[in-house]
């Protein structure tokens, strides 16, 4: 059930560096289960390359323990890595005196017998600490030259051997779901960025520890036996922002059963990184891998004493591009993994739907973007901070969720755009109450000189809840203004 007790937040630091460190070039990575590349592509290195530690950007060659011709896949190392992460999160645990770290011969032997049970652990620690204890597992067999269905089984298996034979504790239910889904779909946007971060221009030392921070068994592998056959194929056209500004707080409030507290306003810092990863430029490149094309938005607030953090993410599994006239986009089966906890609000899904994207021109250099999301939740979080008295502060279950955004672009100038995501978590599974939760955001940005522009942002966030029939009814909602610098990777932002 426990696995990371505290927020990861130096890996989503990582992230929202990505685009400072990336210029000029088109970005790449590989296709999950792309084709072998050939010898020639393999042994190719750049010339003249600017590293102290080259071994980093550009390995097989240069690889401490190098596999010939970039190497296929290999199943022992990232089972050795699974059972090291085992080792390390249990003995971590030992040592800070967790109860659910006293396992023996007997607590294994019940664990198999009793079967599973949903549990009420921290919020972070299930939406976000599984999560990000299975991408470690997917991308240590994604980094050894899986594709990505290939790398799924290593991610359940991580999940189940630590459920059964890792904790005293009784098997959970929603661990193995919220640790196998979202660890599939954050390795994979980790492991695609990673791999875009090393292509996208010069290597540098400073783009190889990125890289490592973004991704760090991957890096880790990369730097012991080299890149593997299939992470040599790019994926063109990538879209990256680097936002850095300040946020107002306003109109924060609690209602309790009718009864109104109002919450403190303040400033604080905020960080963001904005990527598109494959986009529909239409001319060139084909769909036909797991998230060949994907989103994510990345964001972070911070002040004395507060930290909030945000970050979602939607790829496409299985689809195709389409063209009605002048409209042009894909399509298809798309799964997401959502986390965010801005101020009392918090919410986190991992998702499985249809949606796409469609760009219209309307002129030579206006473009209007949309994209559209409907999809299924098998397990979702969804809360606040303040709660009744003696109740858990979130609620957990199946439910759904939708995002519609639409923008309008205009190539070389900036973009004006709003977005919208609905989630709606039960709490069937313990039979209590539902949360319906809101986040809604309005953005004007204008390029100033180059890729440098300026940002405005309102964000409304808002939670109806309910913890069943004879507890109160909860109100809240979450409002911010914020001015950003932006510095983006081409000025069409996505479109063609």
């Amino acid at each position: 059930m426990h696995a990371m007790n505290s927020l990861p937040v130096h890996r989503v630091s990582g992230l929202l560096l990505v685009f400072a460190l990336v210029s000029g070039g088109d970005a790449g990575a590989a296709p999950a289960d792309a084709p072998l590349a050939s010898k020639e592509c393999v042994e190719a290195v750049p010339a003249e390359p600017r590293l102290l530690v080259p071994e980093l950007v550009h390995p097989p060659r240069r690889a401490i323990w190098n596999a010939p011709d970039g190497g296929g896949r290999n199943f022992v190392v990232p089972i050795v890595e699974m059972g090291a992460f085992h080792a390390i999160f249990w003995g971590t645990a030992k040592l800070l005196g967790k109860p659910y770290a006293d396992i023996s011969l007997e607590t294994m032997r019940r664990n198999v017998a009793d079967g599973w049970e949903w549990d009420e652990d921290a919020f972070a620690t299930n939406a976000l600490g599984h999560p990000y204890q299975g991408s470690l597992a997917y991308t240590a067999a994604r980094s050894s030259g899986f594709g990505f269905w290939g790398s799924v089984p290593f991610t359940v298996a991580s999940s189940v051997l630590w459920e059964l034979f890792m904790e005293s504790e009784t098997p959970s239910t929603n661990d193995l779901i919220t640790t196998s889904i979202g660890g599939v779909v954050l390795g994979e946007v980790l492991h695609r960025t990673a791999l875009a971060i090393l292509d996208e221009g010069e290597p540098t030392v400073a783009r190889s520890v990125l890289s490592l921070l973004v991704e760090p068994v991957g890096g880790i592998n990369r730097y012991l036996f080299g890149r593997r056959k299939n992470d040599f194929l790019p994926v063109q056209g990538n879209f990256l922002q680097l936002m850095a500004g300040f946020t107002s707080n306003v109109d924060n409030y609690n209602d309790i059963d009718g009864t109104r507290f109002d919450v403190p306003n303040k400033m604080e810092g905020h960080l963001g990184v904005e990527m598109v990863y494959g986009p529909p430029l239409l001319t060139t490149g084909d769909y036909d891998q797991p998230f060949d094309y994907f989103t994510l938005t990345a964001r972070m607030g911070f002040s004395r004493d507060t930290l909030t953090v945000g970050f979602f993410s939607r790829g496409l599994l299985y689809g195709d591009r389409f063209k009605f006239r002048s409209i042009s986009g894909l399509w298809g089966l798309m799964a997401g993994y959502d986390f965010a906890n801005p101020n009392t609000l918090r919410v986190s899904t991992v998702s499985l739907g249809i949606g796409g994207v469609a760009q219209v021109p309307l002129t030579s250099q206006l473009t209007l973007d949309v994209t559209a999301n409907m999809a299924g939740v098998p397990f979702g979080h969804g809360g606040g901070l303040t709660s009744p008295e003696s109740a858990r502060d979130y609620h957990f279950g199946p439910g759904a969720q939708s995002a519609f955004e639409l923008g309008l672009v205009r190539r070389g100038v900036g973009r004006v755009g709003v977005s919208v995501r609905n989630y709606l978590i039960s709490g069937a599974f313990l039979g209590e109450g539902v949360e319906l939760i809101t986040y809604a955001t309005a953005r004007a940005e204008l390029l100033l000189a180059g890729q440098h522009g300026v940002a405005l942002e309102a964000f409304v966030a808002n939670r109806a809840g309910e913890f069943g029939s004879d507890s109160d009814a909860i109100r809240q909602r979450a409002t911010q203004i914020r001015l950003l610098w932006t510095v983006s990777k081409g000025t069409g932002f996505g479109t063609r």
